[in-house]
């Protein structure tokens, strides 16, 4: 942090916490600050000096040890998410960005540490001919050397994105309204036909074509530092700095016209930092005051809706400093409008098994209605893929019944991806391919070759974004009490977590505490299970205290995958809900209760891994079609006439 008089580290992380601010950007890997968020779960940047880039290209050793030093001992307790390979590398130095980010690539894998992502934060002048944004391109070939890499590994590109100096630079034809985000401009793109009706959308697509142009369409963007100066010249006031601030994070959740859906988004900065070199205007693009006061009001989670990201990139902006202050503002968003949780955290499952269901078109409408941005469909429903497109909807997509058929051969599975993927990323939102939903018997050794064809079907058609899983039942576990002695009941399991490891991808859960309650109500109580207060259970392994039966079920399987040498794959609970008729325990106040508690929950996660967890609740609609137990009919947050089964705060 470039200031004499700043808060210590520690005080910072609370600072972040109080604020719910749930993601932070360092420009080097800092001790201090790195163990004061162990623990946190505050989603992490962590920046590799510009300075030691050339050491790093020539030297797959210390690219190896900056990784054993910087990383290793952290993760995951700290939650790094990205490594920024140097800060607006410019000149000669750029040659050494590509062979760095492999080498730490290399370093990481070797390491078996998944999950953190290898990128580059570039200015807004690597792209050329931004206006109109679709005629956006790299101004240099390393950089499309540069963004291949990044679709062969599904990591983002980070962008520093600042309409500020386009606009300061050029008042003639930028005017203020449009550069804040504010209403009266409209610039349609001639080439599209979209429109604009703020610089923030139109740079960020103009490096969503350059990105296209590069063959790397499916490389998403981070934007890794945006922010308006409260003083200090042109056009730096307190009452544009919170207008720009504010705007950004109202805005973003909507991505833009060429992207639209949410974009993972760092504010630039914490804090007015006194000690920085340049422009007046430099020492108070800052949030907060060293005295941790605010410059200006500002509320991070907009009217409850939700926390921000948003996207930037393309115009020509004035030079910033290689490495600017420490800390940077992350406001990731969430998926239901109140609760207090991180980018995407909740989505629901939309099932088909009913007669009297809505249209593939009214349901997308639905979903984007209620605010709902995640959505999991069991098969691959071309009218279902088609209604999703430029939705911003995350999807998970099922490979339905095509297991054994994708096991068998990679030909299958590249013509799978072919015709059911291809064809509509990344206008539709995939995340994550389930090969296989609940598999059991003999066919479950069919799931880790079949998720190996899928993978590599992917990667030759450029879609190293969309990870590969398979969704298990929680039955895959056993010892699940306490939740520190879970493991996987069978070998096959711990083949698969071990390949999740070397891919980066999460283990699909189906956590289902209403079947647990159901079958045990003597030992279980209804309070624990569905979120109501009342129950506190101690592990007497490690001391983590619970308060609900769903944290235990996943700190569960969190400890099977440690067991199982795969300690850093995620989970995502790819299915969770309570029925609200048809059997035991099941009611409307039941599965009220339940879902919204899960809602209310997932941005703390669990005790054992705290930080948001990415959560699907099951299911959209009360299917009069599926088998089984009458409960199997009644798990949907709404009827098929489109209204609430009952009412529940999205």
């Amino acid at each position: 942090m470039i200031g004499n008089d700043l808060p210590s580290k520690s005080d910072v992380v609370q600072l972040y916490k109080s604020n719910g601010i749930t993601d932070m950007r360092i420009y080097l890997p800092d001790v201090e600050a790195m163990n004061a968020l162990r623990g946190t779960g505050i989603g992490l940047i962590v920046g590799v000096a510009n300075d030691i880039l050339i050491d790093l290209a020539a030297n797959p050793a210390s690219a190896a040890s900056w990784v054993d030093a910087n990383v290793k001992p952290f993760v995951p307790a700290v939650n790094i998410k990205y490594i920024a390979v140097g800060n607006e590398i410019s000149g000669e130095p750029t040659q050494n960005i590509l062979p760095v980010m492999q080498n730490i690539n290399a370093a990481l894998a070797a390491a078996s540490i998944t999950g953190v992502k290898a990128s580059t934060a570039v200015k807004l002048d690597v792209v050329t001919n931004t206006f109109p944004p679709s005629a956006g391109v790299f101004a240099a070939p390393y950089m499309t050397a540069v963004a291949k890499l990044l679709a062969s590994t599904g990591a983002p590109l980070l962008a520093n994105i600042y309409p500020y100096f386009a606009y300061i630079g050029n008042k003639k034809d930028i005017s203020l309204n449009y550069a804040t985000f504010q209403a009266g401009t409209t610039v349609p793109d001639p080439n599209t036909g979209l429109v604009y009706t703020n610089l923030f959308d139109a740079m960020v697509d103009s490096v969503y074509a350059a990105l296209d142009k590069a063959g790397a369409a499916g490389v998403s963007i981070v934007v890794s530092e945006s922010g308006w100066p409260s003083a200090g010249g042109d056009s730096a006031t307190i009452d544009i700095a919170r207008t720009y601030v504010q705007n950004l994070i109202k805005h973003a959740k909507k991505g833009t016209p060429k992207r639209p859906g949410v974009i993972e988004t760092y504010v630039f900065a914490m804090f007015n930092e006194n000690q920085k070199p340049g422009e007046a205007t430099e020492q108070n693009f800052g949030a907060f005051y060293p005295n941790k006061t605010a410059v200006y009001p500002i509320n991070f989670q907009y009217s409850g809706e939700f926390s921000t990201d948003g996207k930037l990139a393309g115009t020509t902006m004035a030079r910033r400093q290689g490495v600017a202050s420490m800390l940077t503002i992350a406001l990731i968003i969430g998926a239901f409008a109140s609760a207090p949780t991180t980018v995407q955290s909740i989505g629901v499952c939309y099932g088909v098994l009913g007669n009297n269901l809505p249209s593939r078109s009214e349901v997308v409408q639905l979903y984007k209605s209620k605010g709902i941005n995640g959505m999991r469909i069991y098969y691959p429903d071309k009218e279902a893929l088609n209604a999703l497109r430029n939705s911003g909807i995350g999807l998970i997509l099922d490979v339905g019944d095509q297991l054994s058929y994708l096991a068998a051969s990679s030909s299958n599975a590249a013509a799978w991806v072919r015709d059911n993927v291809k064809p509509y990323y990344p206008a539709v939102n995939i995340k994550y391919i389930a090969v296989g939903n609940e598999v059991e018997g003999g066919a479950t050794n069919s799931i880790l070759p079949a998720i190996r064809n899928v993978n590599s079907a992917l990667a030759s058609s450029g879609l190293g974004a969309i990870k590969a899983s398979t969704a298990v039942k929680f039955d895959v576990i056993s010892n699940s009490y306490p939740p520190s002695a879970g493991v996987f009941r069978d070998a096959y399991m711990k083949d698969i977590a071990r390949y999740l490891a070397s891919t980066g991808a999460p283990l699909l859960a189906n956590v289902y505490p209403y079947f647990a309650y159901r079958g045990n109500p003597r030992d279980i109580s209804l309070n624990y299970a569905t979120f109501r207060p009342g129950t506190t259970v101690r592990d007497p392994n490690n001391g983590l205290t619970y308060t609900n039966l769903f944290d235990a079920m996943v700190d569960a399987v969190y400890a099977a995958l440690e067991k199982a040498s795969a300690g850093n794959v995620k989970v995502v609970v790819s299915e969770s809900g309570w029925p609200s008729a048809g059997g035991f325990g099941a009611s409307v106040d039941n599965a009220r209760a339940y879902n919204q508690g899960l809602i209310d929950h997932v941005g703390r996660a669990t005790p054992k891994r705290p930080g948001a967890l990415e959560a699907y609740i099951f299911a959209m609609f009360n299917e009069n079609q599926k088998n089984g137990d009458p409960t199997e009919r009644n798990f949907g947050l709404f009827y098929p006439n489109k209204s609430p089964v009952y009412p529940i705060r999205f």
